[in-house]
């Protein structure tokens, strides 16, 4: 009846595509990604990669290729706005050095690496750890019924279509998402913010960048006016301009010849070689799907958010969204939680989108000089819309009394995220799992390598009573519990644990595979096998 099944298919092939296979192999679910384009990005779209999402490559191994991928840009931290590259200098400063999150995170800086250079990463990983991934193939119809769903794939050079059966499909098929779309799943928003063009190009950009790598390089002259990118080699740039449909302005208009004119007025040599690679139109948006489940269907990245690229935020939620999905399949697929912990998906993901949506705008109005004095007292800095949301669902076992006030709601009236500064980052319920340098076997961990795979019950100095109560517990519902104590098989070496997560020495504290706090016991709490249930049973939605 089918060609072929899986656990589950992945509809789109992009860098949140990519790192849903990744999450999904990295936890042994079974996946086949399909892809219509023929390979991975060659613009290099998104460019900043924040600590929370590197601690997440971190998890499944994949953060010693990042660093030696980025190295090369390392010295690229010029902001200027310029006549041309050899032209005049209007203004030209350093980005403000990155802020050290050394003492919150194993991951110490943002990374800059251009999309086109980590989704090989990615792949390759995926690859490495079982991911089944196929370029030119694309999705040409799904069905789902109570049981899973039947998807038609075709490959783009044959025409041979295959049908496929899955438990779940994950769509990271972009911004114009089909599979969003033949769901009928509408989107809110803004919409439209501004017409973009990007102009991908080979030429030798040494001698007219003259000893100078910039971050962020605008120019400004009679003939072009845009933002320009190079990469390490100094052999590749980006020009991206504006155009205007208002005006009559169509990406047709953007012939090979005028793409080359535009390029040279930028560089200032009107004679350099270029190379075209690509053109390729997209529109800046900010809107938000107005749910990212549909029976057996999630979207994940811009097929459920649109954010526009200022702060760098969208590629890194899509991240995030993979993240926080891949633990949850996993936990379904293998019997250890019920169906209905998927819901969760929803619940947590969509107001994060809301927030960061919310301020991506804000930013956004910032920068171009147009923000009210209430936008700058709303405006969060880039770590804390990164690092500090927090969720807030039946996955979570909130304390009484508990809560971060959430921030105003967002397209539709969509509830938005609380934020929490990342310094304040407490192992409250619901927040990311606070960093805390630890040795385990005479090796130098940090807390958050413990959170892959499984749930892990950490217990404070004098808390062994709940080693035997969560053991009980855990074999009677038949789950994989990691349980570690401070000062006994876990020791100590900088910040005192209990304090950073804030319980007493006999607290205990039960996170979640995705690194998220889901409960902790109150000081003088009575260890027994009843709680540690009751709590394993609210994490997975099954009857203690």
């Amino acid at each position: 009846m089918y060609d072929e099944t899986t656990q589950v298919l992945v509809v789109g092939g992009g860098v949140v595509g990519l790192s849903t296979s990744l999450f999904l192999s990295a936890h042994g679910v079974g996946s086949i990604l399909v892809e219509r384009h023929p390979g991975t990005a060659i613009h290099p779209r998104a460019w900043g990669w924040y600590p929370r999402t590197l601690e997440l490559y971190r998890s499944v191994g994949l953060a010693d290729a990042i660093d030696a991928e980025s190295a090369g840009f390392t010295g690229h931290v010029l902001l200027g706005k310029l006549e041309s590259l050899t032209g005049r200098e209007f203004h030209l400063s350093r980005i403000p050095d990155e802020e050290d999150v050394s003492d919150i995170s194993p991951i110490g800086r943002v990374v800059s690496l251009p999309q086109d250079r980590i989704e090989p990463l990615v792949l390759r990983r995926a690859r490495e750890l079982g991911g089944d991934v196929r370029f030119g193939v694309e999705l040409v119809d799904l069905v789902q019924d109570d049981e899973g769903v039947t998807a038609t794939v075709a490959d783009r050079k044959t025409g041979v279509r295959r049908t496929v059966r899955a438990r779940y499909l994950v769509a990271a098929d972009g911004t114009d998402s089909p599979v969003r779309e033949r769901l009928g799943i509408r989107r809110h928003g803004r919409g439209v913010v501004r017409h973009q063009m990007s102009i991908l190009f080979r030429a030798d950009l040494t001698g007219p960048l003259a000893g100078r790598r910039f971050a962020i390089c605008q120019v400004e002259n009679p003939q072009v006016e845009g933002t320009f990118g190079h990469d390490d080699s100094l052999g590749q740039g980006t020009l991206i301009l504006t155009y205007h449909p208002e005006r009559g302005e169509r990406p047709e208009d953007f012939t090979d010849e005028r793409c080359v004119e535009l390029v040279r007025a930028a560089v200032g040599v009107p004679d350099l070689a270029v190379e075209l690679r690509s053109v390729m139109p997209w529109e800046m948006g900010a809107l938000v799907a107005e749910r990212f489940t549909d029976g057996r269907v999630f979207l994940v990245g811009d097929a459920a958010h649109v954010v526009p690229p200022v702060g760098g935020y969208g590629a890194n939620t899509g991240i995030h969204d993979a993240h926080n999905l891949a633990w949850k399949l996993h936990a379904v697929l293998t019997g250890l939680a019920s169906p209905a912990l998927l819901s969760t998906y929803h619940t947590e993901r969509h107001p994060v989108a809301v927030t960061v949506l919310t301020q991506a705008g804000l930013r956004l109005a910032v920068r171009g000089g147009f923000a009210t004095p209430d936008q700058h007292a709303a405006l969060r800095e880039t770590l804390t819309v990164t690092f500090g949301y927090a969720y807030d669902s039946a996955a979570i076992v909130a304390e009484p009394g508990d809560g971060v006030p959430a921030g105003p709601p967002g397209p539709g009236g969509a509830p938005a995220a609380p934020l929490v500064e990342p310094r304040d980052l407490d192992g409250r319920p619901g927040t990311r799992a606070p960093h805390v340098w630890l040795r385990l076997d005479g090796r130098r961990i940090s807390t958050l390598d413990l959170f892959d795979q499984r749930p892990v019950l950490l217990l404070g100095p004098a808390a062994e009573p709940w080693r035997a109560a969560a053991t009980a517990a855990a074999k009677r519902l038949g789950v994989e519990l990691d349980v570690h104590r401070i000062g006994a098989d876990l020791v100590e070496e900088d910040r005192p644990w209990a304090q950073t997560y804030g319980v007493a020495p006999d607290g205990v504290v039960l996170v979640r595979p995705d690194g998220f706090v889901c409960w902790r016991a109150p000081a003088g709490a009575e260890a027994t096998e009843s709680a540690v249930e009751r709590v394993l049973a609210a994490l997975l939605h099954r009857q203690p």
